[in-house]
């Protein structure tokens, strides 16, 4: 299990696009860039006092899970402006963006039923937020069906770059 998997299973409230809404890298030389640009953003936003904020996915999406960063922290906020530059395309709030995730959660959401999480919840505006306190993310089902859904969909929960 990568570093990613590891950290969705660990504080699961995950959220696509921590910044907002979610890359979307379609080519491989556009993909590398906004991977290297994901990057670059995520480190700046480390090096502005937001000490937890993660590393991107494989797409240049970031994952941020219950427990990591307040995006509505004055920190998070300052962070947020003075790396405003190295921002990789799709972090905004853009509606088809959030419209994508939002399939693509349903998808995650449905599977980890399918796979005997049956009070796994739907996501909300292209997010995905599970209560640690209803589901117990450190069980072996949990896992195996965290293991088993995590290429269903184009999310975060994916196989990841080892990174995260």
């Amino acid at each position: 299990m990568n570093k990613l998997l590891a950290a969705s299973a660990a504080a699961l409230a995950l959220t696509v696009a921590g910044c907002g809404g979610s890359g979307d890298a379609k080519s491989s030389s556009s993909g590398s860039n906004t991977l290297e640009q994901a990057v670059k953003y995520a480190q700046c936003m480390r090096e502005n006092g937001v000490t937890d904020f993660p590393d991107p996915d494989k797409n240049g999406r970031f994952v941020i899970a219950a427990g990591g960063p307040n995006r509505n922290s004055p920190q998070f906020k300052k962070a947020q402006q003075a790396c405003k530059s190295q921002e990789p395309p799709g972090t905004k709030d853009d509606p088809a963006q959030i419209a994508k995730a939002q399939k693509e959660w349903l998808k995650f959401a449905q599977c980890m039923r399918k796979n005997g999480i049956a009070n796994f919840p739907d996501p909300q505006d292209g997010r995905l937020r599970v209560d640690r306190s209803r589901i117990n993310t450190k069980s072996p089902q949990f896992k195996k069906a965290l293991s088993a859904c995590r290429d269903v969909a184009d999310v975060g929960g994916g196989s990841g770059n080892g990174n995260g």
